[in-house]
């Protein structure tokens, strides 16, 4: 009797023995083992291929076009009245003169764009532009409301001018940047009958950087545009080629608001058979930059010339950055 109990409790403390042993392998096991799900992995392989994370600024990132392979791109801009007749037809000319009348406009480029890689973007499209859309039926030609032109017909809208671009967003050197190259086909009948041309090669390069640990960020936008000729010209001056050094700067109150101005104080052009280059009126823009999605800005604002700051030559505008899907 006492052998068969004897031999029961060394049977017992084997199986503990063995049961133990078995969970501590099991939590040695679990120790070393680490459960990482598809999705996870997924998720940081498309962060690190997210240009959101390059570009933070809401303006540059509507300058890019969406993140969508394929989605429809816009870039309109309404040029208004003075600031005392914001909503008339008649556009005073502040890079002119004030006795210098032209009309207001709807312009701007529309069209499609094709996602190539994380900050790579390729855009086909055309210009449009219709004059002064405020004034009756925007579907009908109408009476040239200015002195020179009193009682003359004016066209109201016009599709012309295609055109195709590639823009890379990127950040180097701890700032935003963004290389663009277009080729602008003319159409519209005055750029190729009267001028004899044929189309428009233009750089951009946009650089942004943040200024300390504010709320500011500085940048510059230079450019370059040469035009493209069919043949001689022979009445008069025809432009060239122009280049272009814009400082801007913003301040973000939030997420979705800001401040924005931008000095149009370095801008020159060059004219055939002249050898130098000839400095635009001076004119700087103020205004609130609206983020109301990532893929829409709109950015309402003055424009105005610092050499003369006078209300009937401060000019209302509006510029939109549109893509969707």
């Amino acid at each position: 009797m006492k052998k068969q109990v004897l031999l029961s409790l060394i049977l017992a403390g084997s199986m503990v023995a063995v049961s133990a042993q078995a969970e501590e392998q099991a939590q040695n096991s679990n120790a070393n083992t680490s459960t990482v799900k598809v999705t996870d992995v997924q998720n940081k392989d498309e962060k690190k291929e997210d240009i959101d994370q390059e570009i933070t600024n809401a303006r540059m990132r509507s300058e890019l076009g969406s993140k969508s392979q394929w989605s429809f791109k816009s870039s309109l801009g309404y040029s208004g009245g003075s600031i005392e007749k914001p909503f008339d037809s008649i556009r005073p000319n502040y890079r002119a003169s004030a006795s210098i009348e032209s009309l207001t406009a709807l312009s701007g480029n529309v069209g499609v764009n094709y996602r190539v890689s994380k900050g790579g973007n390729l855009s086909l499209g055309t210009g449009v532009v219709v004059m002064a859309p405020l004034e009756g039926d925007i579907t009908k030609d109408f009476q040239d409301p200015r002195a020179s032109r009193q009682g003359a017909t004016q066209k109201r809208s016009q599709v012309s001018n295609p055109y195709i671009d590639y823009s890379h967003g990127y950040r180097a050197m701890g700032m935003q940047m963004i290389s663009g190259i277009t080729y602008t086909h003319y159409t519209e009948e005055d750029a190729t009958d009267y001028y004899n041309l044929l189309g428009n090669v233009s750089l951009s390069q946009v650089v942004l950087a943040d200024l300390g640990d504010s709320k500011w960020q500085g940048g510059v936008s230079v450019s370059y545009d040469k035009d493209l000729t069919k043949g001689d010209f022979n009445d008069g001056l025809r432009y060239d080629y122009g280049v272009g050094l814009f400082p801007f700067a913003e301040y973000a109150f939030n997420d979705t608001y800001s401040f924005r101005t931008v000095f149009g104080y370095f801008q020159f052009a060059s004219y055939e058979g002249q050898n130098e280059l000839i400095q635009l009126e001076p004119y700087q823009s103020m205004g609130v930059g609206i983020s109301v999605t990532r893929d829409i800005y709109l950015y309402p604002n003055v424009q105005f010339t610092p050499k003369d700051l006078r209300s009937d030559r401060t000019n209302v505008a509006l510029s939109a950055n549109l893509n969707l899907f």
